[in-house]
This record gives C-alpha cells, sequence and structure tokens, in this order.
C-alpha cells in the first residue's frame, strides 16, 4: 500500500551541508503538493536506477549530481519518467532535461568584491583538481572581476596531475608559500578553502593580515570551524531544492512542456574572520545572518532570529544593530527584497508567484511592501528597475 503513494525518489551524491539545505526545499514543496519524498542514498555499489523506479513507482525523480558519483545518472535510464537535475554539467544531459544549476554569475564577483575593498592586489583561486563545471565557472568569474580591475590571478589546481592527495598537499604548500602577499585567495569550496587554512597554519603565514581566504557555500560546520573562521559566498542552495521540486511538478503534471534550465543564485557573503572585513563581526551575529540569508524568504520572523543570539530579545536587537547597523527586520526585509528583485528580472518568473518564495504570506503583503519601499508596482519597477527609495520596516 505504501508504494502506491505519491512519491518523488531523491537520488543524491553529496553529504555536505548543501545537500541537506536543497532537501529543505524539496520538503517545503512536498508539503504544498503531498507528496512522499524517498532519499536515495549514495553506496558503493547502488543498484540500478530501472531497478529503484520499479520498486518505488515514482511520479518523477530529483537528481544531485554534484559529487563524483554523478556518472552513475545516465538519462537514458530514467526513460520517459519526469526528472530535473541539480548541479549537473548541462552538457552532459540532453535538450530535452531539466535542470537546476549554480549561476555562473555571483560567487567568482562577491569573492572579488570582499577582497578588492580589501585593498588587496595579488590575489589566486584553489581548486580541487576534479574540474567541476561549477568550479570552472566560479574561476571564470573571479578572473574576469580581478582582470577588470586590471589584476592578474594565480591559479593552482586546474591544469596540474597529481599522483596521490600528499603530492598535491606538498605542491600546495610550495605554491603558498611562493604567492606574493598580501594576497586574495578564492577556494571553490569550503573544503578547499578549510584545506588552505591548515597550511597557511602550518607555514606561519598570518590570515588575513598575509593571506585572506573565502570558500563557496557556506558549510556552517567547517566555516565556523577553521583556524580562523571562514568568510564564505552562502549560495541559495534551499530556493534551488523548492524550485527543482517546482519544475518537477509542472513536468509530472505536462509532460510534453519544454525543458526548463534555470539558475539560482549567490545570496551573499558571509563575512568571518579569514577576511579583514569579517575581524570585529562576533562569531553569534556572523550566524544570524547567515540564518537569515537562508531563511527570510522562508517567512523567518525577526524572533526566530533573536533565539539565534544569546540573551534576551532586546539584548539581541542591539547587539545586532551594533555589529550590523540594521535591526534584524530590517535584515530580513533587505534579504526578501534582493529576492524580489532578482525575480522580477527574470523572465521566467510571473509577479502572481513571487509572494510566497520570497518570504511573504500573500500577494496584497507583498504588493503594499513593495510600494512603499519603492514608489512603484512590481510592474512597473520591472519595466524600469530603481534603487528603493526607503528602507521601511
Amino acid at each position: 500500500m505504501a508504494l502506491t503513494m505519491k512519491t518523488v525518489l531523491f537520488f543524491h551524491t553529496s553529504r555536505r551541508e548543501a545537500w541537506q539545505k536543497e532537501l529543505a526545499g524539496a520538503y517545503r514543496f512536498a508539503r504544498i503538493r503531498k507528496w512522499r519524498v524517498q532519499i536515495i542514498e549514495p553506496t558503493p555499489r547502488p543498484p540500478s536506477i530501472p531497478t529503484l523506479i520499479d520498486f518505488w513507482k515514482p511520479l518523477g525523480c530529483l537528481v544531485e549530481c554534484s559529487g563524483e558519483s554523478a556518472g552513475y545518472f545516465d538519462p537514458a535510464a530514467f526513460g520517459d519518467l519526469p526528472v530535473v537535475y541539480l548541479g549537473r554539467d548541462p552538457r552532459t544531459l540532453p535538450r530535452n532535461a531539466s535542470f537546476m544549476n549554480p549561476s555562473n554569475k555571483g560567487p567568482g564577483r562577491c569573492a572579488a568584491q570582499e577582497l578588492l575593498t580589501a585593498g588587496l592586489t595579488s590575489f589566486g583561486f584553489v581548486a580541487s583538481g576534479g574540474n567541476h563545471f561549477w568550479s570552472r565557472d566560479r574561476e571564470a568569474e573571479f578572473r574576469r572581476t580581478l582582470w577588470t580591475n586590471g589584476y592578474p590571478c594565480r591559479v593552482f589546481g586546474r591544469t596540474e596531475q597529481f599522483k596521490t592527495p600528499r603530492a598535491r598537499g606538498e605542491a600546495l604548500r610550495a605554491w603558498l608559500r611562493e604567492i606574493p602577499k598580501p594576497c586574495g585567495i578564492l577556494a571553490e569550496n569550503d573544503y578547499v578553502a578549510g584545506e588552505v587554512l591548515d597550511l597557511a597554519g602550518k607555514l606561519r603565514i598570518n590570515v588575513p593580515k598575509a593571506l585572506s581566504v573565502v570558500g563557496t557555500d557556506n558549510d556552517s560546520s567547517l566555516c565556523e570551524n577553521t583556524t580562523p573562521p571562514l568568510s564564505s559566498v552562502l549560495l541559495d542552495f534551499e530556493h534551488a531544492g523548492y524550485r527543482a521540486s517546482e519544475i518537477l511538478a509542472a513536468r509530472i503534471d505536462q509532460p510534453d512542456t519544454p525543458p526548463v534550465h534555470e539558475t539560482y543564485s549567490a545570496l551573499g557573503l558571509i563575512r568571518r574572520a579569514s577576511t579583514p572585513a569579517g575581524i570585529g563581526t562576533p562569531p553569534h551575529v556572523s550566524r544570524a545572518l547567515a540564518f537569515i540569508r537562508e531563511k527570510a524568504c522562508s517567512g523567518a520572523s525577526a524572533a526566530d532570529v533573536a533565539r539565534k543570539l544569546p540573551g534576551s530579545r532586546r539584548l539581541a536587537e542591539m547587539a545586532f544593530k551594533k555589529a550590523t547597523g540594521r535591526t534584524i527586520l530590517e535584515e530580513i526585509l533587505r534579504v526578501r527584497f534582493e529576492r524580489v528583485e532578482l525575480m522580477l528580472r527574470s523572465r521566467s518568473r510571473r509577479i502572481s508567484s513571487l509572494a510566497g518564495l520570497c518570504g511573504w504570506r500573500t500577494n496584497n503583503a507583498l504588493r503594499t511592501a513593495f510600494l512603499k519601499r519603492y514608489g512603484k508596482s512590481m510592474r512597473a519597477w520591472k519595466a524600469n528597475p530603481t534603487p528603493p527609495l526607503r528602507d521601511v520596516t
């Protein structure tokens, strides 16, 4: 009887925090459609995809492909079943496949702006050697932004071949020792950034004075436990999971609809002590800012954020405003309106669908708040984007 439920399979290759956020977004949408989301864990010898499909008889599949075992997912194995891929190189998919991928605009530019603002003139990018498409995109955007401002960028790990992890570690150690300092480094993800920080400590390179390091993905369990804590670019993983599920639902309802190719954005940099701008920001405020970035558009309130901070609600508000210059509610609204602006610039989004995606309970509530902040309707703003007239709560 259980197998007759409206089941959707969610395959994944990653065990990192980003995957958990994508799953949270999928669960949020599944509650609306009353789906049962069945997670298919990565295993050393997984059963064939047709076998799993025959057993679960799902309505469709979500397939997260950012890990090393992505080659397991042959599109032909899914047959005519509706499928949406997350983090899959489009060049490995047929034209009629739908996917939701990280944008090639955001992480590299965000990191470059942070490091340029710190006054640095020497820069580097560190790759893991896996040559993932999203890593190449981050490197290209980082280098392009630096080049626009007149600076070159040294790259480690993209073209070199190493026989063992130890050989790679020794080469990275030599690269870090020789690169001109002070230097700003973007790593392809937080795990590579953690490796850079570990080697910098062993080499007695001062972070962030001689070496400023930025990661990507904001895996908080890692970023808050490196020495020093790691600044990282946060990507909108939860929205990716929600939107991928929304695309899947449309393909389930209308199998003949055209494929959807979309990307999700960077939400901004979460500053910690591995970059100069992160020095002095209390760790609990950094955690609160990360929580707002991730949850503001899912309906998180100022009270929810205050509970992440020590002390009473009043003391939490005072500490937050002292560190950021804004109240908790002002920061929540700022993040929500950023999402609204991003959605309005996208031709694929209907204005009537924005409220639930951006943190408002009703369309009327969003329309009223937008008019108050920008002095014009969302439709008028979409035709002629302008900065907000005022920051209002």
